[in-house]
């Protein structure tokens, strides 16, 4: 599997929480990714990004754009260098969902219990 080594720059604000990561021509076509085929960005830990066309003035500069989401996920900071990889993709078997903001408690049975609400 082909892999690149490219040094992170701050995604432009336009691009900040869409979860893609701008590479160059070059490096897509070396990695055989086109632009919304999902890529492995390796720092410390891994996560994944959209592949996304690098800005003209970005070309073959050998850098990946990649917005403070991704670097915190990846545990890199600017400058830092990654290796990137078009990602092994996987169909789920399951995905379990949850509220945001609502308290779930559970007895000693791990069974769930609805929570009381008091006004």
């Amino acid at each position: 599997m082909s892999e690149v080594q490219l040094r992170v720059l701050d995604s432009k604000q336009i691009d900040v929480g869409r979860g893609i990561a701008r590479t160059d021509q070059r490096t897509m076509q070396k990695l055989r990714v086109s632009s919304g085929d999902v890529i492995e960005i390796i720092g410390k830990k891994k996560t994944s990004a959209i592949a996304w066309p690098a800005y003209s003035e970005d070309q073959d500069l050998g850098i990946i754009r990649i917005d403070g989401f991704s670097r915190k996920n990846a545990l890199v900071s600017i400058n830092e260098y990654v290796v990137v990889r078009k990602a092994e993709i996987k169909n789920a078997m399951s995905i379990v969902l949850a509220p945001v903001g609502i308290r779930l408690n559970f007895d000693e049975d791990f069974k769930f219990c609805e929570e009381q609400t008091h006004w």
